[in-house]
């Protein structure tokens, strides 16, 4: 029977996806005429909805767009999409995160110092098609160890190591030590947000504690998918869903689970997190007890962190 219901010490919402979230409603209350937001303005499915329910619009491509006001998602844009955005006449409100604005500042000082940048990340995420965009011809993109260690040996180059925001921080420890050693001219530069840093070391403190993780989260999301993978290779049972509809009672039927660990995701809201937890205790009879983790130990992979 479940006993316990662990609650991760930093989960949900990320102060990126606050601001971001803040602009769009800011923008829908205020501005005249019609408002877009280009892709969705966080990675959730409940966020999403609650914009397109105030009649705010949504759009893959600013080719869509003919009119109003267009808002730029937390992820970021490469700044040829803003300016034709504004080319058109559309009004711009830019959302993009300040860490994920941080890289783009890194790289076009770096180019401008004559390096060549690696990104480590995945090539068709929206942070990192904004990256590109940056610097196109200066730019090559890793989406894995092997394709960056694949790279050629570019001993003539200055080169310069970038990783998207929400990346794994320990594998990438991993293989920045590998392209040190590939490269010993490259510079790493540590751009994965302090964010992610706190919930991946939560999730390394919440997951040998209990029998099951709950990560709530969308799958577009990466950093979710991330929590839940590294939830599911410490206790052999992490999972990613998406609300507290996505819980089966049958997983804790004739089983050995008593005690449920719960994360989110960095564009999670807390009211999702709150019915998962409701959800949980109903499954226990109201038995549960819910416990509030708080961080007992000192990050120490805090370096990769930007």
């Amino acid at each position: 029977m479940l006993k316990k219901i662990h609650i991760a010490s930093h989960h949900g919402f990320c102060m990126g996806v606050k601001r971001a979230i803040q602009f769009a409603e800011e923008t829908s209350e205020n501005a005249v005429g019609k408002v877009t937001i280009l892709n969705e303005i966080v990675h959730n499915e409940a966020v999403v909805e609650k914009f397109k329910q105030r009649g705010v619009e949504q759009a893959s491509s600013v080719d869509d767009v003919t009119e109003g006001t267009l808002i730029i998602s937390a992820h970021g844009i490469a700044p040829d999409i803003i300016e034709k955005a504004e080319n058109k006449g559309l009004s711009v409100v830019d959302a993009t995160c300040p860490l994920v604005t941080n890289i783009y500042d890194i790289i076009t000082e770096a180019v401008k110092d004559d390096y060549y940048i690696i990104h480590f990340g995945n090539l068709h995420h929206e942070e990192t098609l904004g990256i590109v965009g940056y610097a196109p011809d200066r730019i090559t993109v890793a989406g894995s160890e092997e394709e960056l260690l694949s790279l050629p040996e570019w001993k003539d180059r200055k080169l310069g190591l970038t990783v998207q925001t929400t990346a794994h921080i320990e594998d990438f420890a991993i293989v920045e030590h590998k392209a040190l050693a590939k490269w010993p001219h490259l510079k790493v530069f540590h751009t994965i947000c302090n964010a992610t840093t706190k919930r991946q070391t939560a999730i390394l403190e919440l997951a040998p504690k209990v029998d099951m993780v709950l990560v709530v989260g969308s799958q577009s999301s990466a950093n979710s998918k991330r929590l839940a993978s590294i939830s599911n290779d410490i206790c052999g049972n992490g999972k990613l869903i998406g609300s507290a509809d996505d819980i089966l009672s049958s997983w804790f039927e004739n089983s050995a689970i008593e005690s449920v660990g719960i994360s989110a995701g960095a564009s999670t809201p807390d009211f999702l997190v709150e019915d998962v937890i409701k959800k949980l205790v109903e499954i226990s009879n109201g038995h549960a007890e819910v416990i509030q983790l708080e961080s007992k130990r000192k990050n120490n992979i805090s370096r990769t962190a930007g």
